[in-house]
């Protein structure tokens, strides 16, 4: 019987490809895979994938790459680099994009929210006129939309 009630997590067969698993966890592994084929199929995939890995040409970064990425920074020139940056007009005209991106940001916020419906002038302009013709009364014409 395995020691799996379900299928074992995806973790554990990547580290079971890896050849991470101490041996008392493979055999765990191995007693499931024997009778789970969806495992086994997870297993193929991950098997494939390493494989794919594994065929993958080695590159080798440049000694100065590496100790450039190695060297502890100096604050000082991290300060300067960002002061020359941020130094003169330009930090004025950051500050003056921060704070127009926060007064619309706050203009949004505190605008009222559109009503459910729209108020019916906003549809149908309305032209009444009341014509004193033939038939008794008056008319009344309405023109929808400028029709």
């Amino acid at each position: 019987m395995s020691f799996y009630p379900r299928h074992v997590e995806r973790e554990i067969l990547s580290a079971l490809i890896d050849g991470e698993l101490d041996p008392s966890q493979r055999r765990e592994v191995y007693e499931h895979l024997q009778e789970c084929a969806a495992c086994r199929e997870t297993v193929e995939e991950f098997s494939n994938i390493h494989g794919l890995v594994g065929d993958l040409p080695r590159l080798i970064a440049p000694e100065a790459f590496v100790s450039e990425a190695l060297r502890p920074r100096d604050p000082s020139r991290v300060q300067a680099a960002t002061s020359t940056i941020f130094g003169g007009r330009r930090k004025w005209i950051a500050a003056g994009m921060a704070a127009a991106g926060f007064a619309i940001t706050i203009g949004g916020l505190a605008a009222p929210a559109p009503a459910n419906e729209p108020p019916v002038d906003v549809f149908i302009e309305r032209h009444v006129t009341v014509h004193a013709g033939v038939e008794t009364g008056g008319q009344v014409l309405f023109a929808v939309n400028g029709r």
